[in-house]
């Protein structure tokens, strides 16, 4: 009796080799990406914050902001940014898809050669990595040549060598996607830190904030402020800060000081959240004097 070797099905057929992989892997590999850049932007985003109060000399606690608070405010961002961010990643693929068409398979090739090599691999995870250097230079104000030559240096003295060995393994593999995404999250918390920054600084100087301090939940409100026999505290406006501890906190532009009044002795009046205070562009905003330049300032004069 004759015995015949069964042939896999891939030599029988002669078909592609079958896909092995999963939607659990995929999901897995997404993962070791997407939760490390949410941790690194949530991380810099709540050091935002700090710089925003800070900004009033005050702490975010001190403005009746706990963790929990917080934790909502930088999630509502996360989401935001994500629902952002999708379309780009989305064109940037179709881009890479058409050049690959383009170029008749040849750029796909090289893509998938350099990813098996360990070399070209690692040297676009630490270059990735040194993101995070580029968003704390831009955050510390240092622009020009200097900016990409430290990037470029940290990344190769500091990161390369690292990689290329970490990349020996399948487990040092998955640790530098973790490490590479939680770099690249935290990059991208450094600029949005400062575009945080700058929109506190330009509410200090005129009362206009900017669409980054939106999204991350920042009250930019204005209220003209009166004691409880309804006499007005001030001639302007202020900033309402938050609450806590039975007090309202304040800003008191025109006096560039902090204000903490109860709240069972408080009346707000004319409130209003991001005002325009150059009334569409036509004035140019003066710094403080908030109220005087509103047709509500004027009521709150008492």
């Amino acid at each position: 009796m004759s015995h015949q070797t069964s042939l896999p099905t891939e030599e029988r057929t002669g078909a592609e080799p079958v896909d092995r992989g999963s939607v659990l892997e995929l999901f897995d590999k997404l993962g070791t990406v997407v939760v490390p850049v949410a941790v690194g932007l949530y991380a810099l985003l709540y050091m935002g914050f700090e710089s925003v109060y800070d900004t009033f000399g005050i702490t975010p606690e001190q403005a009746g902001l706990d963790q929990a608070g917080i934790l909502g405010r930088l999630v509502t961002t996360l989401v935001v940014l994500f629902l952002a961010l999708l379309p780009l990643g989305g064109m940037l693929v179709g881009a890479a898809w058409l050049f690959d068409r383009m170029t008749r398979g040849t750029a796909g090739r090289a893509i998938a050669w350099a990813r098996e090599k360990p070399w070209p691999a690692a040297a676009v995870a630490a270059l990735l990595s040194g993101s995070a250097y580029w968003g704390l230079l831009n955050g510390l104000e240092v622009t020009g040549t200097p900016v990409p030559v430290t990037v470029v240096a940290v990344a190769l003295l500091g990161f390369l060598v690292p990689y290329r060995l970490l990349r020996a393994r399948p487990v040092g593999r998955a640790g530098t996607r973790v490490l590479t995404s939680a770099f690249v999250g935290i990059g991208m918390g450094f600029v949005l830190v400062s575009w945080m920054t700058e929109g506190a600084e330009d509410i200090h100087a005129n009362g206009n904030g900017n669409l980054v301090l939106q999204l991350a939940g920042f009250p930019n409100q204005w209220a003209a402020v009166r004691d409880g026999d309804g006499k007005a505290v001030s001639r302007e406006r202020w900033l309402v800060l938050g609450q806590d501890g039975g007090s309202y906190v304040f800003y008191d532009c025109g006096r560039m000081t902090t204000v903490r009044r109860p709240i069972e002795a408080t009346i707000l009046t004319d409130v209003e959240l991001d005002p325009d205070f150059t009334e569409g562009g036509t004035k140019q905003a003066r710094r403080c004097g908030h109220a005087l330049s509103t047709p509500s300032g004027s009521r709150s004069r008492g």
